[in-house]
């Protein structure tokens, strides 16, 4: 089978897809709130749904100080909400099928018949799942904003579909978009091949 137009578009698109789901995932600016700390200094404070930026911490004498960092959570049982770890497995999961998902559509691209019909539906079928698990995981991601460290942040109003004090960053719409283009991404895989039908000459002696 030979790429068509679609086929080419198909590969591109579904590989900014697939780079926008996973940068998205990683980084920790998903939601944005501010820390008044006890020295009257407001600090700004970032989450992700498996990694924060600038947390406090209490030091040896009892004083709060707020460490300027970013990182994941030291265990996977220490992110804060069950609905949060259940979204890290899900996008996680889905980032990588719409990463394999787009490498074969890469390699397509240079590889001649590497695609069959049959792969080609399959394919499709894999980013659909992988856009639905992304979705998912965006869904529920809300139901973590009832946390107390969510609640620090947010000027202590946030709550399930409340986010208070906090606003959605930039972080999360990328990985929206992420998800959504490898939905759309799904249903050009169908129409991405066409067959290349091979003549045979034959020669009179």
């Amino acid at each position: 089978m030979s790429t068509t137009c679609i086929g080419k578009l198909w590969a591109v698109t579904s590989f900014l897809a697939s780079l926008a789901t996973a940068v998205g995932y990683y980084f920790p600016y998903w939601l944005e709130g501010y820390y008044m700390h006890e020295n009257g200094v407001t600090y700004p404070m970032y989450f992700g749904i498996f990694r924060r930026c600038s947390y406090p911490k209490r030091d040896k004498d009892g004083t709060v100080a707020i460490l300027d960092e970013c990182g994941r959570y030291s265990d996977f049982l220490d992110i804060p909400s069950i609905f949060w770890q259940i979204g890290t497995v899900t996008i996680g999961t889905g980032a990588c099928l719409s990463l394999l998902v787009s490498m074969t559509a890469l390699v397509s691209l240079c590889v001649r018949d590497i695609i069959t019909a049959r792969l080609a539906r399959f394919t499709g079928v894999m980013q659909l799942c992988a856009g639905l698990l992304v979705g998912g995981g965006l869904a529920i991601y809300p139901y973590g904003w009832d946390t107390v460290q969510v609640k620090q942040a947010c000027g202590g109003t946030s709550g399930v579909f409340q986010l208070g004090g906090c606003h959605l960053y930039w972080a999360f719409y990328l990985t929206a978009g992420g998800g959504a283009l490898t939905m759309i991404c799904s249903t050009l895989a169908c129409h991405a091949f066409k067959y290349k039908l091979h003549t045979r000459i034959s020669y009179d002696l």
